[in-house]
């Protein structure tokens, strides 16, 4: 059963999308896939920003899971506010968790689940000290 829409204030970090014609179905609105890429565009965008570019980052990280709830339809034209929060942080892995808006409306919710890596092992380790410093930075709000 989907959660109820997070309201915008719970979230600290905040990217935008354009939603494409190339995003619609066959039905009129946005697809499905173009939703957990827009997911996916948030989730890069705060991890570039609290960790940096991948090639200079101390760990690798991967998505081991994802969860979206879609709570309603989405239609093009317009844009898309992606809010992101880090809702636990565990010893080698954090849950992000998301809020796609379209003006106020929570069209899509949604979980991930990160693990991090030794970047040549390609094993989970420990997350490093600043990176949970910054993850802690990005705790819920509301």
């Amino acid at each position: 059963m989907p959660q109820p829409a997070p309201p915008p204030a719970r979230f600290p970090f905040w990217t935008e999308e354009k939603l494409r014609i190339a995003d619609t179905d066959m039905n009129g609105h946005i697809n499905n896939g173009a939703i957990g890429a827009f997911c996916e565009a948030g989730r890069a965008e705060v991890l570039h920003e609290i960790a940096g570019p991948p090639p200079g980052r101390a760990v690798a990280m991967a998505v081991a899971r994802v969860e979206i709830d879609y709570l309603r339809e989405l239609h093009y034209p317009g844009r898309v506010r992606i809010g992101t929060a880090a809702v636990r942080i565990g010893s080698s892995s954090f849950t992000l968790e998301q809020g796609l808006y379209s003006g106020e409306a929570c069209f899509a919710a949604a979980r991930s689940v990160m693990v991090v890596m030794d970047h040549a092992t390609r094993r989970p380790v420990p997350i490093p000290a600043a990176l949970r410093e910054a993850l802690a930075r990005l705790e819920p709000i509301a």
